[in-house]
């Protein structure tokens, strides 16, 4: 493959040009270059001693920008502690403009500021003016073994708290045997004695194996510059300050695998601190024997936070959903993407009802893929659930409403468990598809005075309804909504008009459609029901204006975007439960 410079000869020429202007002393490696690689060393004049930068770069020249790295002197802020690299623009080069800017720009522009900024004398304000708003902790520099990650709650140990052991459930990951591969939870944080500070009672499917290390304390973040390997320093500061560490490292068996972690105020968010980890797995390589150390091999894993405060930081609006439940009737091609949604956004507890098994012939349009043909859709769903979404509780039923003797519920009538269900729910949602069933269903919320949702879609997926009722607010309900369709005041969503099918194996004739167009109905549905389980909750996720929205996404046989008419569901003359005799 030819290296950049022949695919765009004028680019180099552009670089050579514009070095030559800056006026400082530059070099090509030769040898570099003739092995594909562009390196340009230049010496910058820094007080008595210039600064030695190395440039190299990136094959995809000049899409990207140079990497540029500074030996021979460490920065306290804007360079990377491992690699030595230096942050000339903010956001990963975000703007960087393909064939205007150059290395030599960079340098004449960015480096100045840079070197001001980690100047003694800079004022705090100058230094703000100048900065990117984005924290620099030491944990987002660090080499970390990949595709391994340890969930940490939000809670650290209290200062007052200087050391002790950890607990850890891991997946047993093949790698294990050979490595120190580590991915799983921080289960419980201890003094040295084993008394609790931090439990993390966190369930994922997979995580299991128990591990077990040792964790400090440290009033700063630590230095890592003078050390043979980052890994070394950590290794060292624990082995100088907490003699159980060693003992341990001395009597692990060969394969073991010990977890140790470094908690201390670090700069997460821009010029503000909080407590930050980081981990190192060893894992034995050799045992110690006699005089003779323990051989170890060491990496270190990433600590991902995983309790509720740090998870819902990047959505702040859902933070009401905690403490919200809903009834999902209906696990298709509808529902199951929408519990799926509402998993993703925190709610507490679903509760989910079907009579269905899943096909394989399901999946153009349903949430779940071929692994779980043949199960109940309740039953996968809540595995899938429980397996992604550990805060949101998920309790599966299989009923066929409207058959007596439901077998799976005990004494329960399908009436009676559905009833206790919406009871205890914050909102009923109906993706039935089944107008029998929502009779039932829009009925049963209103008696019990809960919020009632319903979503449906049409032959192709070509349209689709989605509507609300709050009771006390919505002045219609159900069967107003039905009067305004048949009346037109509520127009009918676009239909294809086409044949039902019966594939082989399904004991009912159903639509075809895709889920790439019934999905934007139980995307909206999904906005809904949370707007509305967030009602009245403070900076949560706003409500919407309407009442009933109806959906075309076809016209004339062709797909279109998503066209939504909005209405507000007002009381039908001819409705006998809104304008009784």
């Amino acid at each position: 493959m030819e290296p950049w410079w022949h695919r765009y000869p004028k680019a180099l020429e552009q670089e050579k040009a514009a070095l030559d202007a800056l006026g400082h002393p530059w070099t090509i490696d030769e040898t570099a270059q003739h092995a594909g690689r562009l390196i340009v060393r230049v010496k910058v004049p820094a007080g008595s001693e210039p600064l030695q930068l190395t440039a190299e770069y990136p094959a995809t020249y000049p899409y990207f920008v140079p990497q540029v790295t500074l030996a021979g002197k460490v920065l306290a802020r804007h360079q990377n502690p491992v690699g030595k690299n230096l942050c000339l623009l903010a956001r990963e080069g975000e703007s960087w403009q393909p064939g205007v800017d150059t290395l030599a720009a960079l340098l004449k522009e960015q480096l100045p500021r840079i070197l001001e900024v980690n100047a003694a004398q800079t004022s705090p304000d100058e230094v703000a003016a100048a900065e990117d708003r984005v924290g620099e902790p030491l944990s987002s520099f660090l080499p970390y073994f990949e595709e391994c990650a340890i969930l940490v709650p939000d809670a650290t140990p209290t200062a007052e708290h200087h050391a002790g052991r950890l607990t850890l459930a891991v997946r047993a990951l093949p790698g294990m045997a050979e490595y120190p591969q580590v991915s799983g939870v921080l289960r419980t944080i201890t003094d040295m004695r084993r008394n609790p500070l931090v439990d993390f009672p966190l369930a994922l499917s997979g995580v299991s194996k128990e591990l077990h290390g040792f964790w400090l304390r440290l009033p700063e973040r630590p230095q890592i510059d003078g050390a043979a390997s980052p890994q070394g320093a950590v290794l060292s500061l624990m082995d100088s300050r907490l003699p159980e560490f060693g003992k341990a490292i001395s009597s692990a068996k060969r394969g073991q695998i010990i977890v140790v972690g470094l908690v201390y105020p670090d700069e997460c968010s821009w010029r503000s601190n909080a407590d930050d980890w980081i981990f190192v797995a060893i894992r034995i390589r050799r045992e110690a024997k006699g005089a003779r150390a323990a051989e170890t091999q060491q990496a270190f894993i990433r600590a991902d936070w995983g309790g509720e405060r740090a998870w819902l930081q990047r959505a702040p609006a859902l933070r009401p959903l905690r403490n919200k439940s809903a009834l999902v009737v209906g696990l298709g091609s509808l529902g199951s993407p929408l519990v799926l949604q509402l998993a993703r956004a925190g709610i507490k507890q679903l509760s989910l009802i079907d009579c269905d098994h899943i096909q394989a012939g399901n999946t153009v349009r349903w949430a779940l893929g071929w692994q779980f043909a043949g199960l109940y859709k309740a039953r996968a769903l809540a595995m899938q659930l429980t397996g992604s979404y550990p805060y949101t509780a998920v309790q599966a039923y299989n009923v066929r409403i409207g058959v007596p003797g439901a077998p799976d519920q005990g004494s329960r009538s399908d009436y009676e468990l559905i009833r206790s269900l919406c009871g205890d729910a914050d909102l009923m949602i109906d993706a039935s598809a089944n107008q029998r069933v929502s009779h039932f269903l829009a009925d049963l919320a209103r008696e019990l005075g809960k919020p009632y949702l319903w979503l449906t879609t049409t032959h192709g997926a070509a349209g689709g309804v989605v509507g609300r009722i709050l009771p006390g607010k919505t002045e219609g309900c159900w069967h107003c909504f039905l009067h305004r369709l048949g009346d037109g005041s509520i127009a009918l969503p676009a239909d294809s008009g086409g044949d039902e099918i019966q594939p082989g194996g399904c004991s009912q004739p159903t639509f075809i459609g895709a889920g790439i167009d019934s999905d934007e109905i139980a995307l909206l549905a999904s906005r809904l029901a949370i707007s509305t389980l967030s009602a009245g909750a403070h900076e949560g996720y706003p409500d919407f204006t309407w009442d009933v929205g109806v959906a075309d996404l076809y016209k004339e046989g062709r797909p279109i975007a998503p066209a939504w008419k909005t209405y507000d569901l007002t009381a039908h003359p001819a409705c006998a439960a809104c304008q009784p005799i």
